[in-house]
């Protein structure tokens, strides 16, 4: 956490999605003649690993965005994967009568939502690529830490 910090939690968000998005991919493109059920589950389970990797990092980039808010980002990050688990079904899955076409699409869907990780910036954290502007003593990050120290001891 001091070492990496922001930039260490968005990379691994980044691997997490792409990894998810990849598996979600394998998967859409097995049949009975391209290994069968056997490959289908093997590729289930570490798309799986990635969906809970990619969670994961979601709530741990959470409380350092608005530790002021932190309750209010959390429920925001949590209706809005309510909300594109919604959006996914009903444009990939109810409209496309292709099963494999719709997983491939799927996944090409969470492929654009991972390179978004290279965007992500704030003044107080940083980036992908860079330390943040304002030195790491602010109150905001002191007030991260707080926030995530008070959660652990809960």
């Amino acid at each position: 956490n001091k070492r990496w910090q922001m930039t260490g939690r968005l990379w691994a968000h980044f691997f997490s999605l792409l990894g998810q998005a990849i598996f979600l991919f394998l998967f859409g493109c097995i049949d009975k003649n391209t290994g069968g059920w056997p490959l289908a589950l093997a590729m289930l389970i570490v798309f799986s690993i990635f969906v809970n990797m990619a969670e994961g990092t979601s709530y741990g980039i959470v409380p350092y965005m608005i530790p002021e808010e932190l309750a209010v980002v959390s429920a925001v990050v949590g209706a809005g994967g309510t909300l594109g688990a919604v959006i996914a079904t009903w444009s990939f899955y109810k409209n496309i009568a292709s099963t494999l076409t719709s997983l491939k699409l799927h996944a090409a869907y969470v492929a654009f939502w991972a390179l978004t990780c290279f965007l992500m910036r704030w003044d107080h954290l940083g980036s992908m690529f860079g330390a943040p502007k304002v030195p790491v003593h602010e109150p905001s990050a002191v007030q991260a830490e707080k926030n995530i120290e008070d959660g652990a001891s809960m």
